[in-house]
């Protein structure tokens, strides 16, 4: 839960941005809540205070602001798009969004989240990485490319359009491409999941047979559906609603609906959904969001159906859950140890 120390100064922030374009409703409003608790007057005299201070006043003076530092203060304090009014305050909004498009721009980083955590990453561009548990990335913009590397766990991507520059997402053997869509991937071992829930992207495969490495480089910078002289790939293009599974080769493609989409991407909420999976597939989604190590005994129970909608890394419930099934038997062997059997009634 967040300090309401924290809570004042995001609110705070929020009245900033938009003060210059406040109505006189609007400016009652402010005005109340300035007095409605003590912290919300100090934390927008801190906030406004900081906001001086920074090097953005200066920058913001400028027709080229340095990017980094537009991103210093906008990451600094959580910023996000929704947050920015239409006309910000010192131009703000104009300023930063512009700037965070720049397509010369070099950008480096890297994201993790622990195990039992999710995370929403604004990008440079104004795309959206969120990540679910135990999951890594390295991020890497240049003037040609925008590519992020999934090093381990599962990613969703809501990508800003860009043709000059497509996002590629590299992930086990194969990367997925995409120009202005939205997906889901998932590395799980050597085996990727891909799930389209927005527009379309490519999966194209990282080993290129007979091809040079810069055919290859230019192939992966192609627009796509554009054919590169040279660069033998073969390219599988999915649509919204179509979920593909790769590892050297292409393992099955298939259709998922709505339904579907939204139980996979219940992670972003903080919950799992199953809806008569397996006791086998619900354990090893369910693991992921636990240190605590779940293991079947009994490979005859592994079929069991479960149904059930729980807080992820919730494992108590789930158990709970389990253990309701008149078959299953729940043996906490040690804290960070549980065994499913077969009941013996």
């Amino acid at each position: 839960m967040n300090h309401p120390a924290e809570i004042a100064e995001d609110e705070a922030l929020r009245w900033l941005v938009d003060f210059e374009d406040l109505s006189e409703v609007e400016q009652a409003r402010f005005h109340a809540w300035l007095d409605e608790r003590p912290e919300n007057r100090v934390a927008f005299e801190k906030v406004e205070r900081d906001w001086r201070q920074l090097d953005i006043v200066r920058q913001l003076a400028t027709e080229t602001p340095d990017p980094e530092v537009v991103n210093k203060w906008l990451w600094r304090r959580r910023l996000r798009r929704r947050y920015l009014p239409l006309a910000a305050a010192a131009g703000i909004a104009a300023v930063a969004v512009g700037v965070l498009l720049l397509p010369d721009q070099d950008y480096e980083a890297g994201y993790r989240t622990a195990i039992g955590q999710h995370e929403e990453v604004l990008l440079p561009d104004d795309s959206v990485m969120t990540l679910n548990t135990n999951t890594e990335v390295a991020v890497h913009y240049d003037a040609e490319e925008r590519r992020v590397r999934l090093l381990k766990g599962e990613a969703h991507f809501v990508i800003a359009p860009s043709r000059e520059r497509p996002f590629s997402v590299v992930a086990g053997s194969g990367t997925v491409r995409a120009v202005g869509t939205a997906f889901n991937v998932y590395l799980r071992g050597d085996v990727v999941e891909v799930t389209v829930t927005e527009g379309v992207v490519e999966v194209l495969p990282n080993v290129l047979t007979n091809v040079s490495d810069a055919a290859a480089a230019k192939s992966r910078r192609a627009p796509l559906g554009d054919a590169v002289p040279g660069a033998a790939v073969v390219a599988k293009r999915l649509g919204k609603g179509q979920k593909l599974e790769y590892r050297e080769t292409i393992e099955s493609v298939s259709s998922v609906d709505s339904g579907e989409i939204a139980r996979k991407l219940a992670w972003q909420a903080g919950m799992l959904d199953f809806q008569g999976d397996t006791l086998a597939e619900v354990i090893e989604e369910a693991s992921r969001y636990t240190e605590t190590r779940i293991t079947i005994q009994d490979p005859d129970i592994e079929s069991l159906h479960v149904t059930g909608y729980f807080r992820a890394g919730d494992i108590d419930t789930l158990l709970e859950l389990i253990d309701s099934n008149e078959r299953v038997a729940v043996r906490r062997i040690n804290p960070g140890l549980v065994h499913i059997t077969a009941s013996q009634n």
